[in-house]
């Protein structure tokens, strides 16, 4: 019975458009805000001085931990299954300039490569830099960023999904071929980052503090066995970003760094699971100064 009210729902709302604000913590909400802490525009290696008319290139990868079945149930409400497990990475270049010895503006871009169906679109970011305090142990530095774009994936309608039989187990919403759901990561924020100095020649540990303004939204574009699904979804909230990690400088122009960042997020499900929904990932980065 449960099956069969679930397709007439599913079939009464293909090819309706319509849009909707969902809570930031809604089982939607949730889903977009953690793909969007995925692509945080967040530092580097803050341990690192760069100086005035100087240029830095740089490329991080960081992880993107998978999730659960139960944690994908997040399409209507949480009683609808979705393929969130796309890419295991994310990566960036960022180019950075120094505009003082204490201050420097970072541009950086995700190259458009596709991986299992998800493939990052125009994806920039801008951040500004500047060291507030330098003391003889401690360096405080604060850090404003910016960043947009959109990712394409095949969430709603998975090719795995599709292989299989319309309105059976597996394929409920009836999808017969994969989906061009587009997800918006835009966000903005200020970073507080704390470099502990005299620990070595080499290695510079470092914590970092950062609040995020996240205004993320998909937009749902699947082809269904009665007609074509096609919402807009949308939300908005802050998240806190906790992130340590350790600088290595190879030479005074080769910087290799690795970090480690978690998000808390909450979220609102039919049925509470014992999985962690909160994001924590791992990163390593490394950067040339001409």
């Amino acid at each position: 019975m449960l099956k069969t009210l679930k397709i007439l729902l599913f079939s009464c709302l293909s090819s309706v458009v319509f849009s909707q604000d969902v809570d930031f913590e809604s089982p939607e909400g949730w889903a977009m805000a953690y793909t969007s802490a995925s692509a945080l525009n967040l530092g580097l290696n803050p341990s690192y001085d760069l100086n005035k008319g100087k240029l830095s290139i740089s490329a991080d990868l960081s992880t993107i931990p998978s999730l659960s079945e139960e944690q994908q149930k997040v399409g209507f409400n949480g009683i609808k299954d979705e393929d969130l497990n796309k890419s295991p990475v994310f990566g960036r270049l960022r180019f950075n300039y120094g505009l003082t010895s204490d201050t420097s503006v970072e541009l950086s871009w995700t190259p458009p490569f596709e991986i299992d169906g998800a493939k990052p679109e125009n994806i920039w970011g801008l951040a500004l830099s500047r060291k507030f305090i330098k003391g003889e142990n401690v360096d405080l530095g604060i850090r404003i960023y910016i960043s947009k774009g959109k990712a394409e994936a095949d969430v709603t309608c998975s090719k795995d999904v599709v292989a299989i039989e319309p309105f059976t187990p597996g394929n409920l919403s009836g999808c017969i071929d994969i989906s061009k759901d587009k997800l918006s990561i835009d966000h903005k924020g200020i970073e507080a980052s704390l470099v502990f100095k005299n620990f070595g020649n080499r290695f510079t540990p470092w914590l970092a503090f950062a609040s995020t303004q996240m205004d993320p939204s998909v937009k749902v574009d699947a082809p269904l066995k009665y007609g074509q699904e096609l919402v807009d979804i949308s939300s908005d909230g802050t998240t806190l970003t906790y992130s340590i990690g350790i600088d290595y400088a190879h030479d005074i122009n080769k910087v290799l760094s690795f970090a480690s960042s978690y998000t808390p997020l909450d979220v609102n499900r039919p049925v509470e699971l014992s999985d962690r929904d909160s994001f924590w990932n791992f990163k390593v980065g490394y950067s040339l100064t001409f």
